[in-house]
């Protein structure tokens, strides 16, 4: 549930999931899984989302069951 006077958008996939243990790491600079990544990408997009006084956060149920990303905004006054 989302607070009043903010925005949430929830993106939800049915790809690979996150592991349990790269849940509380998925936000830090330089965390990546990938053979190849640089672990910003993610990093960056919370990053911003923090500086428009919002936040991005992430549940999965685990590896196999996907995973939901949500960014929530505050709504602007009239």
């Amino acid at each position: 549930a989302v607070d009043p006077g903010r925005i949430g958008l929830a993106v939800e996939d049915n790809g690979l999931g996150i592991a349990p243990e790269h849940l509380a790491r998925i936000f830090q600079h330089g965390f990546t899984t990938k053979k190849d990544g640089h672990g910003f990408g993610l990093r960056s997009c919370v990053l911003a989302a923090r500086e428009m006084r919002g936040d991005l956060t992430l549940a999965s149920a685990g590896v196999g069951y996907g995973a939901t990303f949500t960014l929530t905004l505050p709504v602007a006054s009239p």
